[in-house]
């Protein structure tokens, strides 16, 4: 088991397990093969997390 340091929170898993699928995705977030999809979640409820645990796509 991992020191108590080391374990992230719900809300910190939930962020990085968000950023893992839309890299996967290329920040792709809606339609078949985008993020919401494969979370199995709405696109409007993606974006709403998205927003709520600050994520956003850095412009290159």
């Amino acid at each position: 088991m991992k020191p108590e340091a080391e374990l992230a929170t719900l809300e910190e898993a939930e962020r990085a397990h968000i950023l893992k699928t839309l890299e996967e995705t290329n920040w792709v977030v809606g339609g078949a093969n985008g993020a919401a999809k494969r979370l199995g979640l709405n696109r409007t409820t993606l974006i709403a997390r998205m927003k709520k645990l600050g994520i956003e796509k850095v412009k290159d």
